[in-house]
């Protein structure tokens, strides 16, 4: 006996079950991913056909009631005029025997042209609900071009979400850039999919727990001897970095985009994200809490309002990075390029700043207590007022003057120390930028 064939899962409820799971999940306190929730719904399904027969039975319903209420205001203005060309008729129809029982022969030709005028009238009604029949035609065929696009998205979601759980390489990266494809066909879909990479990437590329609970030294040496990005997961990281950021609130889930807390942003905290290139990568909002960016290439990237607490960016290409806004409490920026960047407003409470270079960067507003600017240059540095380095550690061993690279020490060192020293002695005797409550520096 031939088995039966499984009926087609629309994506929307396949998203529905699946987010059913993610909250069984969170509520029992069990570890999985997204992908593990979508393929256990797409298996929950296939073996509950009913389920899908009750929601598409259900879906044209809907669709159905919401056309008539189009139609029946479309139609409200249409049915007033033909009713009166119905009306218009019939009363020169009842005109018509007095008119031909009249002797002259002007009456006989105006009943002529009333009857011609009858049948002109009924041509026109004839016309028009033919018309009106035209125009239902092309509602129903628009559906059901949407229905077969929409059942067409979701067989091409499906294959590529089992693409990316592939274990050839190259296989998973065809399943990630069909992806990115379906983000640009379907927009309402865009969102579900950069939740599918995001899952995938925290999936495959995480830092080591017994790394996260290093202490900072340690810790910075740990990371460093991380692997770079693979080429699967930089993949992924490019699709996320140059989707239209527009379209992530479009789509039932997002609707209420007015509602700070029903906005969704990226989730790569605790990724491995080394060496990645994000060359204008869009990024704002998106949670990067003790990643691992360690030399990454983030040239003119967007991070406004990031969460990058505890995050590594040792040696990171920040040149004119937007981080307006973004948490950078402790973490590790040393050697670090931030030539123009925007830090308007940035939190670098007890970040690490060692030998970064800050030439140019905007930093009006930034919250720097604590943060470790031994070696960092400060010269050129824009909006950074005298209380805001006060506030900072081993400020004194800054370069606040013009700065050169040393080949026998490998670091930036002030080209004129003398005239580093007045910076710093000059600074020393402002009295009214001493923070009130001074940092200790002991730990740093």
């Amino acid at each position: 006996m031939v088995p039966k064939k499984s009926p087609r899962i629309p994506l929307e409820l396949h998203q529905i079950k699946a987010h059913e799971f993610y909250q069984k999940r969170l509520a029992s306190g069990k570890e999985g991913n997204e992908i593990d929730d979508w393929q256990q719904a797409k298996e929950y399904l296939s073996q509950h056909p009913r389920a899908i027969l009750a929601w598409n039975l259900k879906m044209p319903y809907r669709r159905g009631k919401r056309l008539i209420k189009r139609l029946l205001l479309s139609l409200q203005s249409l049915v007033r005029v033909a009713w009166k060309l119905l009306i218009f008729p019939f009363w020169l129809f009842q005109q018509i025997p007095g008119l031909f029982a009249r002797e002259d022969k002007d009456s006989r030709t105006f009943a002529i042209d009333v009857v011609k005028t009858i049948i002109s009238a009924l041509g026109l009604i004839a016309t028009l609900f033919a018309g009106i029949g035209l125009f239902v035609n092309y509602l129903n065929s628009q559906a059901e071009i949407q229905l077969t696009q929409q059942r067409l998205i979701t067989e091409r979601f499906s294959k590529a979400v089992e693409q990316i759980g592939n274990p050839k390489e190259e296989v998973v990266i065809g399943g990630i850039y069909s992806l990115e494809r379906i983000a640009k066909d379907s927009p309402k879909d865009q969102w579900t999919i950069m939740e599918v990479l995001t899952s995938y990437i925290r999936k495959n590329s995480p830092i080591p727990s017994n790394i996260q609970q290093l202490k900072p030294a340690a810790r910075e040496k740990a990371l460093e001897k991380l692997p770079s990005v693979s080429i699967p997961v930089q993949a992924a990281l490019t699709v996320i970095g140059r989707r239209k950021v527009e379209n992530d609130q479009a789509g039932d889930n997002l609707a209420e985009t007015n509602d700070p807390n029903k906005i969704k942003f990226l989730d790569l905290s605790g990724t491995n994200l080394r060496g990645a290139f994000l060359y204008r990568a869009d990024l704002k909002g998106a949670i990067l809490i003790e990643a691992n960016l360690n030399g990454a290439f983030l040239y003119r990237a967007d991070l406004k309002g990031a969460n990058l607490i505890e995050a590594n960016l040792n040696g990171d290409n920040l040149i004119e990075a937007n981080l307006n806004g973004a948490n950078l409490y402790r973490a590790i920026l040393n050697g670090a390029i931030l030539i123009g960047a925007n830090l308007n407003g940035a939190n670098l409470n007890g970040a690490y700043l060692i030998g970064a270079i800050l030439d140019g960067a905007i930093l009006n507003g930034a919250i720097l207590n604590g943060a470790n600017l031994n070696g960092a240059i400060l010269n050129g540095a824009r909006g950074l007022h005298p209380e805001q380095i006060k506030s900072a550690c081993f400020w004194e061993k800054a370069i606040h003057t013009e700065a050169k690279w040393d080949e026998d020490k490998q670091l930036w060192v002030a080209e004129d120390w003398k005239a580093n020293q007045r910076e710093i002695e000059k600074l020393k005797r402002d009295k009214n930028s001493e923070p009130p409550n001074p940092i200790d520096c002991t730990t740093k």
